[in-house]
């Protein structure tokens, strides 16, 4: 019972501390969705293609580069920002959640023509 306690007074503290403060640094949330829904487009581009593991990897990481360039984002910020994001589980959720949809809304939109009326 002593530990339950402890652990309870240990959450509390450290979940009533002050907001961390985002390093100057690292991509904002939108930045990082939209890169992020990028990167799943071209997964999915270099997956539906018939070509052997080697050359899909080399192929996705051409597609990757241009989009860091299109985007100004330089690769060691995105896997710092990524990394951010990922040791904070309720942002890195959000993220993926509005990843998630709007590829679904896209997928939608490309079989379907129409747009979700949801």
């Amino acid at each position: 019972m002593k530990k339950v306690f402890l652990y309870v007074v240990v959450f509390v503290v450290f979940s009533c501390g002050e907001k961390e403060q985002k390093p100057a640094d690292i991509l904002d949330e939108t930045e990082m969705i939209s890169l992020l829904i990028d990167i799943r487009e071209a997964e999915g581009m270099v997956a539906s293609i018939t070509i052997n593991k080697d050359s899909s990897a080399i192929l996705f990481k051409a597609l990757e580069q241009r989009i860091f360039e299109k985007a100004q984002v330089d690769t060691a910020i995105y896997q710092k920002s990524y990394n951010y994001y990922l040791l904070r589980p309720e942002k890195f959720m959000e993220i993926t959640s509005v990843v998630i949809d709007s590829l679904k809304v896209r997928q939608q939109y490309l079989t379907t023509g129409r747009r979700s009326t949801n």
